[in-house]
């Protein structure tokens, strides 16, 4: 059973991607969060009470309030990388602005980077 968390403030998109996964892997546990802010405070009390990361993070790049390189980078303040070693994070983003893939590429917290929608093949990929 993989454990996935979502981060992204687009509400279709959330709803597409629980869809996706509880289809594809019905015996995954999903998590989500529409606001960065409440995600980032998810993971850091995981952390802080010793409760299992998920396996897998979804994390959208373009959010008002704290977007998902300012989400890492307040992980990276608090914790080392061995406390997240356990969770692959892969950038999520609509933008065909190519900073976000360097950035995503050069961030050693992340595992990949995904252009939305996500598709079928690019879940299968990422899950194994």
């Amino acid at each position: 059973m993989k454990r996935i968390l979502i981060i992204d403030d687009d509400e279709i998109f959330e709803f597409i991607t629980r869809e996706l996964i509880a289809e594809m892997y019905p015996d995954s546990e999903i998590k989500s969060f529409l606001s960065s802010s409440e995600g980032l405070n998810y993971i850091m009390s995981s952390i802080a009470t010793g409760d299992n990361l998920p396996d897998i993070l979804l994390l959208d790049i373009r959010m008002p309030e704290m977007d998902g390189f300012e989400l890492l980078d307040e992980l990276a303040k608090k914790h080392n990388a061995s406390d997240l070693e356990p969770m692959k994070i892969f950038m999520l983003t609509s933008s065909l602005d190519a900073k976000d893939y360097r950035m995503s590429t050069e961030n050693a917290l992340v595992s990949g980077f995904i252009s939305k929608p996500l598709e079928a093949e690019k879940l299968h990929s990422l899950m194994a």
